[in-house]
């Protein structure tokens, strides 16, 4: 089975979108977001959003294939452009290609492109009721924060602060 990572193209709204739709359809508690508002966007929001995840220095999209098939995806980006504030968002793998190391492989690119850009603490917010994402985040190399917020998207679920030194790549 051949594999590939690779940072998503400014032609690629369309992988965008699947990717997203697929993903609140398998955890939709686990991105704030509600399937029915992110699959009304127009065409416009997924190209506008996919040529600055392309092409931004301070935000990317780094896309799963098998076999040339988009299967996963993890965005990563500096909040304001704050070296000191950098996340890793929207990760997420098709539940049919988890468990062999593919959603390590992502947050490893996405972690390493953080890097390049001068981070050295990176950021998740995982759902604290969510165990095996917190134990996904924890076995590479994440640390549970004491912090905790409501998900902006759904203040009905609570989210616990994970982060990584870089100094770890």
């Amino acid at each position: 089975m051949q594999e590939q990572i690779q940072r998503i193209q400014p032609d690629q709204a369309d992988v965008l979108r699947t990717l997203r739709l697929q993903g609140l359809e398998d955890a939709p508690e686990a991105f704030g977001r509600r399937y029915e508002e992110i699959a009304a966007r127009p065409n416009r929001y997924w190209a506008e959003h996919v040529q600055h995840y392309a092409t931004s220095q301070d935000s990317a999209t780094f896309v799963l294939y098998r076999n040339g098939k988009p299967v996963g995806m993890a965005g990563a980006y500096l909040e304001g452009g704050r070296r000191d504030h950098a996340y890793i968002c929207n990760m997420w793998v098709d539940p049919a290609f988890r468990r062999g190391g593919a959603g390590a492989r992502l947050v490893d690119t996405a972690n390493r492109w953080l890097a390049e850009q001068g981070v050295e603490r990176i950021n998740a917010w995982v759902v604290e009721s969510n165990a095996p994402a917190l134990s996904f985040y924890e076995n590479l190399g994440f640390v549970r924060e004491e912090h905790k917020r409501l998900m902006p998207g759904n203040p009905e679920v609570e989210e616990v602060l994970m982060v990584f030194d870089t100094a770890l790549l």
